[in-house]
Parts: structure tokens; C-alpha cells; sequence
């Protein structure tokens, strides 16, 4: 019998505006919202109706170990509202004792009496959304607040860890923003750093198609860090913060010990996990399901789920099966890197086609061995750090190859 996920994530896809970096499924509704009432309130209490008729559309519920709230910006919500939520999980499908529950918060969303509140709710881990402590990168990048909301959310964050209401907290920073130099870089750093973060997500750059920053970049009117540059920016990140006792535990994460986000490596472990809301993605035995990213068509998609039936993705399936290519992506994601062996070994191939297909794959990752990049630990390998995590589409993107050919 298959083990039903044990994992959520749920999306709120209200934003006040659009930062000009993200392709999100997002719902801008000003700076003026009121979730409860007034400005937005309608939009908002609306989507939670729909969004908890999916919830509760699930037939093969088991006890969740890890909530992730995530957005769009889900501090817009009331902490009423955030409540709410979490008695629908606790009622329907059970928490575990020790649960991970994480909410994402953006600074100038939310004050210190609202994550009072939240903490109230059943929120035990926060990810804030930083991005930078420059005004002037932020303005750049769309974003509505300033380094003062910032420096406040780290010290209301800070002062609740310290207390002991909340496990844990991430501190979310992008690298390589326009004007972002290594100055303007280590600066962010540095601030960062006072405020002890268990936790920090650096996140790359990608200017991605119908972005305000892909429209600028178009007509010639962005300027972006780089190779060199981006590449030295990095190089500070990884000395900086393992200087400062953070492990990079995956590429884009690091932490203090027994602080890693046990929900997103649900993720990179290629395990299941229900996936609820506008443009959220499930995947609970391995086939993945997004749902639409457009309001109305959600709307439709959730009343079709509850009075026809549920996409066959999501019902109890007879075996969990996931692409190997995906497997090895996600797992190299990880400082412990993959087993290929092992992987290849549960694709129940013959001998033969497992080991020509596994001589192929150590035959194109040869180049990568010998220059570093890749390090093989017996039957393990993984990435070097901070120069094969930084250049690892070149090693992801000739495993895609390999997987084209042997299929």
C-alpha cells in the first residue's frame, strides 16, 4: 500500500503589486488591502472558500508533518484567517506532533502584533522575504518595501526565536539584482548576518518571459551583472556565510545545524506532497498536477473536483514513480548529492540496460570529475561547493542529454 504524502503546500496568490522580477501566479490588489474588510476583502474571502473546498476534496488524507504557506504574499491574510486555515488541516487531515508549519512574510505586509498572531495560529517557522536591504535595489526590483521594514521583520523575528515561540526562521535574499555589485552585495550580506537568521535562502536571479524585468532587458534598458561579476558574488555568499557557521546544505539554501527546511526537502528528496491553491503544483506519487494559474479558471477547476472527480494524479495510485532524471536533478540540488546506483537500480531495468545506461551517464560526467565540479564519494556524487553549485546546469544539462539518448 502506498504512504500518503505527509506534506502541504498552499498557496495565496494575493500580492499588493507585482514585484518586477516574478512570473508568479499572482493577484495584485493595491497597497491598500484589509483582508477581513474593506479593500480586497471580497477577493480574498472568496478564494479561501474555494481554496478550502479543495482541501477538503482529498479522499486519501494521513497526518502532515510539514505546512508550507506560501505566495504571492500570505501575510496579507489575517491571522484569523491563517487560524482558520490550519484548523481545516488539523480537522481534516491530522498534524503531527512537531510539525514544521511554515508562512512566508514580506516586510510592510505585516506588523509585530500580527506575528504575535500568527505564531498564535500554529505558525512555528517563517521565511521572510527580504530580498535586499538597499532602497535604491528595491526600488529597482519593484519591491514595496524599504530597508527599515526589513531590519523591523528581522528583529520582531529575532526576538521571537529567542524567546522560544517559533522553531526556526529563513531570511530570503536575491542574488545579482540590478545594481547589485559586490560592494552593494556584501553590504546585504553583512546586514544579514547581524541578525543570526537560522536560516537563509540566496536565490539567483532569472529574468523570465513576460517580467517587467525581461521587457526591460528586451529594449535594452537593464543593465544585469556579468558572468564575472555574478560569479565573484557567489564566491562571497559561500565564504561569507560558511565563515559564519551556515552549511550550504543545497544550492541555494543554508542553515544553522537542525535548521534545515525539512518541507522544501521534501521537495529535493523527489517525495510527495498535496500542493493546494491558484497555480500550485501537486505531485503525492510522482505524476505532477498544476493547477490553473488564472482566478476563474481555478474557480472552475475546484468545482469540477468536488461535484464530477479528482484528477486521476490525485487519487491513490498503485506505485509511486517518478522520471530518474528528475530524481537526479533534485537530488543533486543537495550538499550529500545522489547514489546513482541506487537510482538506477530501482528503475527496474534489466542488467544489461542498467549498466550501459549508467557507463553512459559516468562517460559524459568524466570532464566534470576532473575538473572539480563534480566529486565522487564512493557510490555518491555531489557537487563541489562553491564551484560546482554555482556552475551545475553544465553538469544537470549533459545528464538531460544522457536521458534523451537512452531513451
Amino acid at each position: 500500500m502506498n504512504k500518503f504524502p505527509r506534506s502541504a503546500y498552499v498557496h495565496i496568490p494575493f500580492c499588493h503589486r507585482r514585484c518586477f522580477y516574478c512570473d508568479f501566479a499572482v493577484i495584485p490588489l493595491g497597497n491598500k488591502i484589509e483582508s477581513l474588510h474593506g479593500n480586497g476583502s471580497n477577493t480574498i474571502k472568496e478564494y479561501l472558500i474555494f481554496l478550502n473546498k479543495e482541501i477538503l476534496s482529498i479522499k486519501h488524507k494521513s497526518p502532515l508533518s510539514t505546512i508550507y504557506i506560501g505566495g504571492g504574499t500570505p501575510s496579507i491574510l489575517n491571522p484569523i484567517q491563517i487560524n482558520d486555515l490550519i484548523n481545516l488541516f488539523k480537522q481534516n487531515y491530522g498534524i503531527d506532533y512537531g510539525a514544521e508549519i511554515t508562512m512566508e512574510v514580506d516586510p510592510a505586509s505585516f506588523n509585530e502584533d500580527d506575528l504575535y498572531g500568527f505564531i498564535k495560529a500554529g505558525i512555528n517557522r517563517f521565511s521572510l522575504g527580504a530580498q535586499s536591504f538597499n532602497n535604491q535595489i528595491l526600488e529597482q526590483a519593484g519591491r514595496r518595501h524599504c530597508c527599515q521594514d526589513v531590519e523591523n521583520s528581522c528583529a520582531w523575528l529575532k526576538r521571537a526565536y529567542e524567546y522560544g515561540l517559533i522553531k526556526s526562521w529563513s531570511l530570503d535574499l536575491i542574488q545579482n539584482l540590478p545594481i547589485s555589485g559586490f560592494k552593494e552585495w556584501q553590504e546585504d550580506l553583512e546586514k544579514s548576518l547581524k541578525f543570526c537568521p537560522p536560516h537563509i535562502s540566496i536565490y539567483d536571479l532569472n529574468v523570465e518571459p513576460g517580467t517587467v524585468f525581461k521587457k526591460l532587458v528586451d529594449l535594452g534598458k537593464l543593465s544585469l551583472l556579468n558572468d564575472d561579476e555574478s560569479f565573484k558574488n557567489a564566491e562571497l555568499t559561500s565564504s561569507l556565510l560558511k565563515a559564519s557557521g551556515y552549511s550550504r546544505y543545497e544550492i541555494s539554501n543554508y542553515s544553522f545545524p537542525g535548521h534545515q527546511s525539512r518541507h522544501n526537502r521534501v521537495y529535493w528528496k523527489g517525495l510527495g506532497w498535496w500542493g493546494f491553491g491558484q497555480g500550485s503544483t501537486s505531485s503525492p506519487w510522482g505524476d505532477k498536477f498544476t493547477r490553473p494559474r488564472i482566478s476563474k479558471d481555478y474557480k472552475k477547476w475546484v468545482t469540477n473536483q468536488c461535484e464530477i472527480k479528482l484528477d486521476y494524479s490525485l487519487e491513490n495510485q498503485n506505485n509511486i514513480y517518478s522520471e530518474l532524471d528528475e530524481k537526479i536533478m533534485l537530488g543533486m540540488r543537495l550538499k550529500e548529492g545522489i547514489n546513482i546506483y541506487k537510482l538506477i537500480s530501482e528503475q527496474n531495468w534489466d542488467n544489461k540496460k542498467s549498466e550501459i545506461a549508467l557507463q553512459k551517464l559516468l562517460k559524459e560526467w568524466e570532464k566534470f570529475l576532473e575538473s572539480g565540479l563534480l566529486i565522487k564519494n564512493g557510490n555518491r556524487f555531489f557537487l563541489s561547493n562553491p564551484q560546482g553549485m554555482e556552475l551545475s546546469n553544465q553538469i544537470l544539462i549533459s545528464m538531460f542529454k544522457w536521458w534523451e539518448k537512452i531513451n
